[in-house]
């Protein structure tokens, strides 16, 4: 039982109260971490009673606390880089919403995790269900298309519990957390960038009653009303610190639920590193979470991981290593695939991957020993001059060559076993209908055994956003307007010759003419009949993708949702695109 005092403070003596750095001391290692002889009387640290406090801290301040990727439409994929409903069928796991639920429950904190779209909770579901669990906390996950939903289902979360404490967490809020904070009085406190151990120490403070301005890595909203910024949080060092997540999904989610269009399922997925040393004006993590420098788990900390899965998630048919970009240390690569190959794995896996890194041969061989099964890259452009303004390369002397890298690394990869999906996109700078055309011409010659089509989508906290509205390239302003009524994705980007219209037509173009070619059937057709792993894969994915492949994005004309007073200026739009 709980026995908190008015807005979070405990009943417990002065000399313990709000000090929820001891209370992470002591449950890091108690019998080492209590200072000695400060202090004096009974409250002497080290004392008897000293340490019966410490003991009662420990219990009384953790929480019960609700991880919640909130509902909104069937199946919306929140964390992918580009959130909407997929045409696809793709969904996203919640990495990062349970990463951090693993880090609180291995602070002691009594934790739920509802992934909403993937499990079909709606508003009213997850409120009996806070009521049941008695739930006193919420870590809510958000995006920038949901994020006028995802305010809405917290006022109804706190209008059914006022005294709940809400955490906001996510790529958007993180971007924009003043102005996040200033959409509604019941928003209470948002964590920047990554935030696992933001939350740690929230939910600490919240527990002992101390003050949020010791809690790095937060903007909230003080008691007189004001929104303050904490000191900044370094990104976190040691990644071999944090649990494993899969243990988290196999706790809390239904792992059958969750697809990538070009993974074996069902999968799981997690990161073997953090951060990417490009710098992609329109890539949305490094900018806005993970950062550009780069930070590793150990290689048997990863090997551990697998291990993990393979035993205890034996359903599993394949890994998705959600790194912004895999092969970074080629040194490092290689080291954690001769510890797969050691060690036996039989797990194969996919990885996030560029065209311009990684070729050799004998490299891409040997992950293909030990699991790598595919690629995913991100060719982006058939045209040199958007290559160019989208800052894919740092040295911008590699751009000429990159198409050519790209082919030989393809090829090279298709040598050695290993498949490439590929991601292709339009309407950066220095795009023309011509540019487009290159793209698709690209696309087919590359011969990915799976592409996805994409208009620009520019997102808070990236360079292309910024370089959008100072060129006033961005034409909806209201957030809820960048999907569609579907879920599916709106190009919001109108380039001086190119409409977002036009971008999203061109994609769906792209999409027939990729996928109805028959000398792509007739691969496809190869592939299912060899391996029936393969042939249940392009079955579900192409369940979905038919729909879309014969109709397009093109929807109904409806105008823009209106907004609540004081969220923000809204354009009405004429009519809603979709993308992939």
């Amino acid at each position: 039982m709980h026995f908190r005092g008015r807005e979070g403070s405990c009943l417990l003596p002065p000399a313990c109260r709000g000090d929820f750095d001891s209370v992470r001391r002591l449950r890091a290692e108690p019998a080492k971490r209590i200072p000695e002889g400060q202090g004096a009387g009974p409250w002497r640290t080290g004392s008897c009673v000293w340490r019966y406090y410490h003991s009662v801290l420990l219990y009384f301040a953790s929480m019960r606390v609700l991880f919640l990727n909130p509902p909104f439409h069937p199946r919306f994929s929140r964390e992918q880089r580009s959130p909407a409903v997929t045409k696809s069928g793709t969904l996203y796991y919640p990495k990062w919403l349970a990463t951090a639920a693993g880090v609180a429950i291995k602070n002691g904190h009594e934790v739920d995790l509802v992934d909403a779209p993937a499990a079909g909770y709606s508003v009213l579901a997850v409120i009996d269900r806070m009521r049941a669990k008695n739930i006193e906390a919420v870590v809510c996950d958000t995006s920038t298309p949901s994020i006028l939903n995802d305010v809405s289902v917290i006022e109804a979360l706190v209008a059914a519990n006022p005294a709940l404490h809400v955490l906001l967490v996510g790529r958007h809020v993180s971007s924009l957390p003043k102005e996040t904070l200033a959409m509604s009085a019941g928003l209470e406190a948002i964590a920047v960038r990554e935030y696992e151990y933001t939350v740690r120490d929230w939910l600490e403070a919240k527990g002992c009653g101390a003050d949020l301005s010791t809690v790095e890595g937060l903007v909230y909203r003080a008691r007189d009303g004001e929104i303050v910024s904490s000191k900044q949080r370094e990104a976190i060092a040691n990644l071999d610190e944090l649990p494993f997540v899969s243990e988290v999904y196999k706790r809390f989610l239904h792992t059958p639920d969750y697809f990538y269009g070009h993974s074996l399922w069902p999968l799981v997925v997690f990161d073997t590193s953090r951060g990417c040393p490009y710098h992609c004006s329109f890539c949305v993590y490094p900018q806005t979470f993970s950062g550009h420098k780069m930070r590793y788990r150990s290689v048997a900390n990863v090997a551990d991981e697998f291990d993990y899965v393979a035993r205890e998630m034996p359903e599993v048919k394949t890994v998705m290593l959600e790194d912004d970009t895999f092969i970074i240390s080629k040194p490092r690569t290689l080291e954690l695939a001769n510890e797969l190959i050691r060690r036996g794995n039989k797990l194969p896996f996919d990885a996030n991957c560029r065209a311009d890194i990684g070729a050799e041969g004998e490299l891409l061989s040997t992950l293909h020993k030990a699991g790598a099964r595919l690629f995913c890259v991100g060719f982006e452009s058939g045209d040199v001059e958007v290559i160019n303004g989208m800052k894919k390369n740092n040295d911008d002397r590699r751009d000429a060559k990159y198409h050519e890298e790209a082919h030989r690394f393809v090829r090279r990869c298709r040598e050695s076993g290993i498949m490439v999906h590929g991601c292709f996109m339009v309407g950066n700078l220095n795009e023309t209908p011509a540019s487009m055309e290159k793209t698709l011409r690209f696309a087919k010659k590359l011969q990915p055994d799976t592409a996805q089509f994409f208009p620009i989508m520019v997102y808070p906290g990236t360079t292309a956003y910024e370089e959008a509205k100072r060129r006033d390239y961005i034409q909806i302003e209201d957030w809820g307007a960048w999907l569609t009524k579907d879920g599916l994705h709106n190009s919001v980007v109108t380039l001086p010759n190119i409409t977002h219209e036009q971008l999203v037509s061109f994609c769906d173009r792209a999409r027939r003419s990729f996928y109805l070619s028959p000398s792509y059937l007739l691969y496809k057709l190869k592939q299912s009949l060899k391996d029936r792993r393969e042939l249940q894969r392009n079955l579900k994915g192409f369940v979905t993708l038919s729909k879309y492949l014969l109709r397009g994005s093109q929807h109904e004309k409806v105008a823009a949702p209106r907004q609540a007073p004081g969220r923000g200026s809204i354009t009405p739009v004429a009519s809603h695109q979709g993308g992939d």
